[in-house]
């Protein structure tokens, strides 16, 4: 009776869970899969601005702030002065150093 009475539970507890697979409607699955490859999509261009403004500043940040100031911002740019204005462009706070989400400005994200 016990053997029984524990079966019974159990698959009371499993089959609704298995259940609700088949009880939400095919479009509603779609409009799900939809909203998870859009939230995908989005994480990957997050982490690829990410990326980019990581890469530039390891590339430029001599001092290894994590900022970067007009001087290293400028250092092995052909053209400084076009290169200058792009900085104090960007420099929206104008501590002479560009930020995080000032370089994701200069970089245009």
């Amino acid at each position: 009776m016990k053997t029984t009475l524990t079966t019974l539970m159990l698959a009371l507890l499993i089959i609704p869970a298995e259940a609700r697979r088949f009880l939400i409607p095919p479009a509603a699955r779609g409009a799900a899969i939809v909203e998870e490859r859009q939230e995908a999509r989005e994480r990957r261009q997050r982490e690829q601005r990410h990326d980019a403004v990581q890469k530039l500043i390891d590339k430029k940040d001599s001092n290894h702030d994590g900022s970067l100031s007009k001087d290293e911002y400028l250092s092995n740019e052909p053209d400084k002065k076009a290169a200058g204005r792009k900085f104090d462009e960007c420099n929206k706070n104008g501590d002479l150093s560009l930020q995080r989400s000032e370089i994701e400005a200069l970089l245009g994200f």
